[in-house]
Protein backbone atom coordinates (compact mmCIF):
# COMPACT_ATOMS: atom_id res chain seq x y z
CA UNK A 1 0.00 0.00 0.00
CA UNK A 2 2.70 2.52 0.69
CA UNK A 3 4.16 2.26 -2.85
CA UNK A 4 0.54 2.71 -4.23
CA UNK A 5 0.26 5.86 -1.95
CA UNK A 6 3.60 7.24 -3.51
CA UNK A 7 2.19 6.85 -7.19
CA UNK A 8 -0.50 9.26 -6.22
CA UNK A 9 1.50 11.79 -4.66
CA UNK A 10 3.72 14.86 -6.30
CA UNK A 11 6.42 16.23 -4.16
CA UNK A 12 6.22 20.04 -2.71
CA UNK A 13 9.06 22.01 -4.10
CA UNK A 14 9.21 25.35 -2.72
CA UNK A 15 10.05 27.79 -5.60
CA UNK A 16 11.78 31.17 -3.10
CA UNK A 17 14.60 30.96 -0.89
CA UNK A 18 12.94 31.24 2.70
CA UNK A 19 14.11 33.39 5.66
CA UNK A 20 15.98 32.72 8.04
CA UNK A 21 14.18 30.82 11.14
CA UNK A 22 10.83 30.86 8.98
CA UNK A 23 9.34 27.78 8.86
CA UNK A 24 9.98 27.07 4.98
CA UNK A 25 13.77 26.98 6.16
CA UNK A 26 13.32 23.76 7.70
CA UNK A 27 11.94 22.73 4.63
CA UNK A 28 13.74 19.58 4.01
CA UNK A 29 12.60 18.32 7.27
CA UNK A 30 8.93 19.13 6.76
CA UNK A 31 8.77 17.47 3.29
CA UNK A 32 7.93 13.53 2.92
CA UNK A 33 11.44 12.04 2.52
CA UNK A 34 10.43 8.23 1.86
CA UNK A 35 13.27 6.09 1.51
CA UNK A 36 12.90 2.36 -0.50
CA UNK A 37 9.93 3.98 -1.79
CA UNK A 38 7.80 3.56 1.67
CA UNK A 39 6.66 5.82 3.98
CA UNK A 40 8.59 6.45 6.82
CA UNK A 41 6.31 6.25 10.07
CA UNK A 42 7.72 8.78 12.01
CA UNK A 43 6.62 11.13 9.44
CA UNK A 44 2.85 10.40 10.07
CA UNK A 45 2.29 9.54 13.03
CA UNK A 46 0.59 12.64 15.62
CA UNK A 47 1.81 14.64 12.73
CA UNK A 48 -0.12 17.47 11.10
CA UNK A 49 0.06 16.46 7.47
CA UNK A 50 -0.21 19.16 4.51
CA UNK A 51 -1.87 17.84 1.72
CA UNK A 52 -3.03 19.71 -1.84
CA UNK A 53 -5.49 18.90 -4.50
CA UNK A 54 -4.89 20.84 -7.51
CA UNK A 55 -7.52 20.54 -9.40
CA UNK A 56 -10.26 23.38 -10.57
CA UNK A 57 -12.04 20.86 -12.85
CA UNK A 58 -15.32 21.09 -10.67
CA UNK A 59 -15.31 24.87 -10.36
CA UNK A 60 -15.26 25.22 -14.38
CA UNK A 61 -17.92 22.29 -14.70
CA UNK A 62 -20.05 24.24 -11.82
CA UNK A 63 -19.45 27.33 -14.30
CA UNK A 64 -17.42 29.13 -11.90
CA UNK A 65 -13.81 31.31 -12.10
CA UNK A 66 -11.03 28.80 -12.77
CA UNK A 67 -8.06 28.97 -11.16
CA UNK A 68 -8.24 27.33 -7.92
CA UNK A 69 -5.88 24.81 -9.02
CA UNK A 70 -2.78 26.92 -8.08
CA UNK A 71 -4.54 27.07 -4.49
CA UNK A 72 -1.90 24.34 -2.82
CA UNK A 73 0.69 26.23 -4.46
CA UNK A 74 -0.28 29.75 -3.03
CA UNK A 75 -0.84 28.81 0.55
CA UNK A 76 2.10 26.57 0.61
CA UNK A 77 4.17 30.11 -0.56
CA UNK A 78 2.14 32.32 2.26
CA UNK A 79 2.51 29.07 4.92
CA UNK A 80 6.26 28.92 4.77
CA UNK A 81 7.02 32.46 4.75
CA UNK A 82 5.68 32.61 8.52
CA UNK A 83 8.49 32.13 10.94
CA UNK A 84 8.64 29.05 12.97
CA UNK A 85 8.20 28.96 16.35
CA UNK A 86 8.96 27.06 20.06
CA UNK A 87 6.11 25.12 21.31
CA UNK A 88 6.01 24.72 25.13
CA UNK A 89 4.13 21.63 26.26
CA UNK A 90 3.49 20.76 30.00
CA UNK A 91 4.30 17.13 30.00
CA UNK A 92 2.43 16.22 33.15
CA UNK A 93 -0.41 16.80 31.01
CA UNK A 94 0.06 14.51 28.74
CA UNK A 95 -0.90 10.89 28.93
CA UNK A 96 2.30 9.99 26.74
CA UNK A 97 4.72 11.99 28.33
CA UNK A 98 3.40 11.97 32.33
CA UNK A 99 4.89 9.08 34.24
CA UNK A 100 8.02 9.11 36.14
CA UNK A 101 8.20 12.83 35.64
CA UNK A 102 8.51 15.95 37.96
CA UNK A 103 5.92 18.21 37.70
CA UNK A 104 8.04 21.06 36.09
CA UNK A 105 8.67 19.22 33.64
CA UNK A 106 8.73 20.16 30.10
CA UNK A 107 9.61 19.47 26.39
CA UNK A 108 10.34 22.32 24.33
CA UNK A 109 10.11 21.81 20.03
CA UNK A 110 9.37 23.86 17.11
CA UNK A 111 6.59 23.62 15.30
CA UNK A 112 7.61 22.50 12.10
CA UNK A 113 8.57 19.60 13.81
CA UNK A 114 5.10 18.74 13.98
CA UNK A 115 4.11 19.27 10.68
CA UNK A 116 4.87 16.58 7.56
CA UNK A 117 4.22 18.16 3.73
CA UNK A 118 3.03 14.93 1.70
CA UNK A 119 2.35 17.15 -1.28
CA UNK A 120 0.01 16.93 -3.89
CA UNK A 121 -2.20 14.69 -4.90
CA UNK A 122 -1.53 13.76 -8.82
CA UNK A 123 -4.55 14.60 -11.05
CA UNK A 124 -6.29 11.46 -12.71
CA UNK A 125 -7.84 11.88 -16.22
CA UNK A 126 -11.51 12.58 -14.39
CA UNK A 127 -12.69 13.95 -10.89
CA UNK A 128 -14.28 11.06 -10.12
CA UNK A 129 -11.14 9.19 -10.15
CA UNK A 130 -9.08 11.74 -8.71
CA UNK A 131 -11.46 11.54 -5.59
CA UNK A 132 -10.56 8.07 -5.21
CA UNK A 133 -6.96 8.81 -5.29
CA UNK A 134 -7.49 11.28 -2.58
CA UNK A 135 -9.44 9.39 -0.32
CA UNK A 136 -6.79 6.20 -0.63
CA UNK A 137 -4.38 8.57 0.64
CA UNK A 138 -6.88 9.88 2.99
CA UNK A 139 -7.12 6.44 4.40
CA UNK A 140 -4.13 5.65 4.66
CA UNK A 141 -2.82 8.61 6.66
CA UNK A 142 -5.16 8.62 8.99
CA UNK A 143 -4.78 4.17 9.60
CA UNK A 144 -1.18 5.18 10.35
CA UNK A 145 -2.41 7.65 13.15
CA UNK A 146 -1.79 11.12 11.31
CA UNK A 147 -2.85 13.73 13.81
CA UNK A 148 -4.92 16.37 12.12
CA UNK A 149 -4.81 16.63 8.26
CA UNK A 150 -5.14 19.72 6.53
CA UNK A 151 -6.27 19.21 2.33
CA UNK A 152 -6.13 22.58 0.51
CA UNK A 153 -7.60 22.26 -2.81
CA UNK A 154 -8.86 22.73 -5.00
CA UNK A 155 -13.04 22.73 -5.86
CA UNK A 156 -14.92 21.86 -3.05
CA UNK A 157 -16.02 19.06 -4.53
CA UNK A 158 -12.69 17.50 -3.33
CA UNK A 159 -14.52 16.95 -0.17
CA UNK A 160 -16.53 14.29 -1.30
CA UNK A 161 -12.64 12.32 -1.93
CA UNK A 162 -11.82 13.18 1.81
CA UNK A 163 -14.73 12.19 3.25
CA UNK A 164 -14.61 8.79 1.80
CA UNK A 165 -10.81 8.32 3.23
CA UNK A 166 -12.59 9.13 6.44
CA UNK A 167 -15.57 7.00 6.51
CA UNK A 168 -12.82 4.18 5.34
CA UNK A 169 -11.18 4.26 7.97
CA UNK A 170 -13.92 4.61 10.43
CA UNK A 171 -16.76 2.57 8.58
CA UNK A 172 -19.04 1.55 10.87
CA UNK A 173 -18.97 5.26 12.62
CA UNK A 174 -21.30 8.25 12.02
CA UNK A 175 -18.29 11.04 11.47
CA UNK A 176 -20.51 14.15 11.61
CA UNK A 177 -19.70 17.13 8.79
CA UNK A 178 -19.38 20.89 9.28
CA UNK A 179 -19.07 23.19 6.38
CA UNK A 180 -18.38 26.45 6.70
CA UNK A 181 -19.62 28.06 3.22
CA UNK A 182 -21.88 30.54 2.04
CA UNK A 183 -23.29 27.50 -0.14
CA UNK A 184 -24.90 24.21 0.37
CA UNK A 185 -22.98 22.13 -2.31
CA UNK A 186 -25.82 20.04 -2.69
CA UNK A 187 -26.49 20.33 -6.09
CA UNK A 188 -27.80 16.67 -7.55
CA UNK A 189 -25.47 14.95 -10.12
CA UNK A 190 -26.69 15.09 -13.70
CA UNK A 191 -25.95 12.88 -16.79
CA UNK A 192 -23.44 11.86 -14.31
CA UNK A 193 -20.98 15.05 -14.27
CA UNK A 194 -19.35 16.10 -10.71
CA UNK A 195 -18.56 19.62 -9.92
CA UNK A 196 -18.04 21.94 -7.27
CA UNK A 197 -21.51 21.87 -5.88
CA UNK A 198 -22.10 18.07 -5.98
CA UNK A 199 -19.97 17.24 -2.74
CA UNK A 200 -22.59 16.84 -0.21
CA UNK A 201 -25.04 15.84 -2.36
CA UNK A 202 -23.16 12.90 -3.04
CA UNK A 203 -21.58 12.33 0.60
CA UNK A 204 -25.25 11.48 1.55
CA UNK A 205 -26.32 8.95 -1.30
CA UNK A 206 -22.96 7.03 -0.83
CA UNK A 207 -22.36 7.06 2.29
CA UNK A 208 -26.11 7.41 4.51
CA UNK A 209 -25.52 5.64 7.31
CA UNK A 210 -21.86 7.41 7.91
CA UNK A 211 -23.58 10.83 7.84
CA UNK A 212 -26.99 9.96 9.16
CA UNK A 213 -29.16 10.47 6.20
CA UNK A 214 -28.01 13.99 6.13
CA UNK A 215 -28.89 14.55 9.76
CA UNK A 216 -24.82 14.73 11.02
CA UNK A 217 -24.33 17.58 8.02
CA UNK A 218 -24.06 21.36 9.45
CA UNK A 219 -24.60 23.99 7.03
CA UNK A 220 -23.30 26.97 8.64
CA UNK A 221 -22.79 30.27 6.80
CA UNK A 222 -25.40 30.18 3.82
CA UNK A 223 -26.51 32.68 2.43
CA UNK A 224 -30.02 33.50 0.61
CA UNK A 225 -28.86 34.89 -2.73
CA UNK A 226 -26.18 32.54 -3.00
CA UNK A 227 -28.18 29.39 -3.49
CA UNK A 228 -31.29 28.44 -5.90
CA UNK A 229 -35.00 27.64 -3.63
CA UNK A 230 -34.27 24.13 -4.71
CA UNK A 231 -31.51 23.63 -2.54
CA UNK A 232 -32.81 24.99 0.64
CA UNK A 233 -35.77 22.59 -0.18
CA UNK A 234 -34.00 19.69 -0.32
CA UNK A 235 -31.93 20.66 3.11
CA UNK A 236 -34.88 21.04 4.89
CA UNK A 237 -36.87 17.46 3.64
CA UNK A 238 -33.22 15.76 4.45
CA UNK A 239 -32.85 17.49 8.13
CA UNK A 240 -29.83 18.60 7.53
CA UNK A 241 -29.36 21.53 9.69
CA UNK A 242 -28.80 24.34 8.27
CA UNK A 243 -27.73 28.36 10.03
CA UNK A 244 -27.89 30.63 7.75
CA UNK A 245 -25.58 33.75 7.83
CA UNK A 246 -28.10 36.87 8.00
CA UNK A 247 -25.33 39.64 6.69
CA UNK A 248 -27.08 43.30 7.53
CA UNK A 249 -27.71 42.49 10.65
CA UNK A 250 -24.86 40.32 11.41
CA UNK A 251 -26.54 37.25 13.10
CA UNK A 252 -26.40 33.18 12.38
CA UNK A 253 -29.66 31.94 12.54
CA UNK A 254 -30.78 28.46 12.35
CA UNK A 255 -33.01 28.03 9.17
CA UNK A 256 -35.97 25.82 10.92
CA UNK A 257 -36.15 26.30 14.52
CA UNK A 258 -35.23 30.20 14.36
CA UNK A 259 -32.54 29.89 17.23
CA UNK A 260 -29.77 32.41 17.02
CA UNK A 261 -26.39 32.28 18.11
CA UNK A 262 -22.50 32.50 17.53
CA UNK A 263 -21.30 29.75 15.10
CA UNK A 264 -19.51 27.57 17.77
CA UNK A 265 -22.45 27.68 19.83
CA UNK A 266 -24.38 26.08 16.86
CA UNK A 267 -21.45 23.66 16.28
CA UNK A 268 -21.64 22.43 20.08
CA UNK A 269 -25.25 21.79 19.36
CA UNK A 270 -24.82 19.78 16.24
CA UNK A 271 -22.63 18.00 17.89
CA UNK A 272 -25.20 17.02 20.92
CA UNK A 273 -27.73 15.65 18.23
CA UNK A 274 -25.08 14.24 16.64
CA UNK A 275 -24.64 12.23 19.67
CA UNK A 276 -27.94 10.97 19.90
CA UNK A 277 -27.21 9.65 16.00
CA UNK A 278 -24.65 7.29 17.42
CA UNK A 279 -21.33 10.03 17.44
CA UNK A 280 -18.94 9.25 20.24
CA UNK A 281 -17.61 12.66 21.28
CA UNK A 282 -14.80 11.63 22.91
CA UNK A 283 -13.61 9.10 20.59
CA UNK A 284 -14.63 9.83 17.63
CA UNK A 285 -13.61 11.43 14.44
CA UNK A 286 -15.34 15.27 13.08
CA UNK A 287 -14.66 15.92 9.21
CA UNK A 288 -14.30 19.90 9.05
CA UNK A 289 -14.91 21.75 5.68
CA UNK A 290 -14.13 25.23 5.30
CA UNK A 291 -14.95 27.11 1.49
CA UNK A 292 -13.37 30.08 1.54
CA UNK A 293 -16.23 31.92 0.48
CA UNK A 294 -17.67 31.78 3.91
CA UNK A 295 -15.71 35.33 4.14
CA UNK A 296 -16.46 38.43 3.28
CA UNK A 297 -14.39 39.37 0.24
CA UNK A 298 -12.76 42.27 1.45
CA UNK A 299 -10.49 39.41 3.68
CA UNK A 300 -10.89 37.06 1.08
CA UNK A 301 -11.06 38.07 -2.55
CA UNK A 302 -9.21 34.81 -3.44
CA UNK A 303 -12.05 32.48 -3.72
CA UNK A 304 -13.77 30.83 -6.65
CA UNK A 305 -17.08 32.68 -5.92
CA UNK A 306 -16.40 35.51 -3.85
CA UNK A 307 -19.30 36.90 -1.40
CA UNK A 308 -19.48 40.53 -1.25
CA UNK A 309 -21.35 40.81 2.28
CA UNK A 310 -19.49 37.44 4.30
CA UNK A 311 -18.41 36.62 7.49
CA UNK A 312 -15.38 38.45 9.21
CA UNK A 313 -12.56 36.55 10.64
CA UNK A 314 -13.68 37.80 14.43
CA UNK A 315 -16.98 36.24 13.81
CA UNK A 316 -15.68 32.40 12.97
CA UNK A 317 -12.43 33.29 15.47
CA UNK A 318 -13.97 31.29 18.25
CA UNK A 319 -15.34 28.35 15.79
CA UNK A 320 -11.53 28.21 14.73
CA UNK A 321 -10.01 28.13 18.05
CA UNK A 322 -12.91 24.99 18.64
CA UNK A 323 -11.38 22.79 16.04
CA UNK A 324 -8.09 23.12 17.82
CA UNK A 325 -8.83 22.70 20.77
CA UNK A 326 -10.90 19.81 19.82
CA UNK A 327 -8.83 16.29 19.27
CA UNK A 328 -12.02 14.83 17.63
CA UNK A 329 -11.35 17.40 14.97
CA UNK A 330 -9.10 15.22 12.56
CA UNK A 331 -9.30 16.42 9.00
CA UNK A 332 -9.70 20.23 7.67
CA UNK A 333 -11.11 20.39 3.87
CA UNK A 334 -10.00 24.19 2.74
CA UNK A 335 -11.50 24.87 -0.57
CA UNK A 336 -11.87 27.00 -3.57
CA UNK A 337 -8.75 29.16 -3.06
CA UNK A 338 -8.59 31.04 -6.56
CA UNK A 339 -4.93 33.14 -6.42
CA UNK A 340 -6.22 34.53 -9.98
CA UNK A 341 -8.40 36.58 -7.91
CA UNK A 342 -6.44 37.26 -4.97
CA UNK A 343 -5.10 40.33 -3.48
CA UNK A 344 -1.24 40.92 -2.56
CA UNK A 345 -1.81 37.30 -1.49
CA UNK A 346 -4.80 38.44 1.31
CA UNK A 347 -6.63 35.03 1.42
CA UNK A 348 -3.65 32.48 1.09
CA UNK A 349 -2.14 34.42 3.95
CA UNK A 350 -5.63 34.05 5.88
CA UNK A 351 -5.46 30.18 4.96
CA UNK A 352 -1.87 29.92 6.53
CA UNK A 353 -2.12 31.65 9.42
CA UNK A 354 -5.75 29.60 10.40
CA UNK A 355 -3.63 26.84 9.76
CA UNK A 356 -0.64 28.02 12.11
CA UNK A 357 -2.73 29.00 14.41
CA UNK A 358 -4.94 25.38 14.93
CA UNK A 359 -1.82 23.74 14.95
CA UNK A 360 -0.35 25.89 17.93
CA UNK A 361 -3.69 25.87 19.55
CA UNK A 362 -3.73 21.75 19.17
CA UNK A 363 -0.32 21.25 20.55
CA UNK A 364 -0.50 23.90 23.56
CA UNK A 365 -3.96 23.92 24.76
CA UNK A 366 -5.45 20.50 23.90
CA UNK A 367 -5.15 17.21 26.36
CA UNK A 368 -3.28 15.02 24.05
Amino acid sequence: MNIDVLRYLEPTKLNFNARAESIGSNFTKISLNPKNNQFITEQIIDKFILLGIPDDRGVIANLGNPGAKEGPKSFRDSFYKMYDTKIMQDMTNSKVFSQNLPPTNKTQFFLSDKITDVGNIILADSIEETHERLAYVVEFLLRNKARFIFVIGGGHDFTYGSYKGHVKSRENEIIPIINLDAHFDLRPVINNEINSGTAFYRIIKDFNKNIANGKALLEIGIQRERNPHSLFDYAMQNGIKTVEYISLLNIWKEFTSGNIQIPSEHIHDHIDDCSKFGFERKTGSLHISLCLDVFDQAIAPGTSASTPIGAQMKDLSQTFAYFGRSNTCRIMDIAELCPARDTLDQTARLCASIVYRIILLREEYSNR
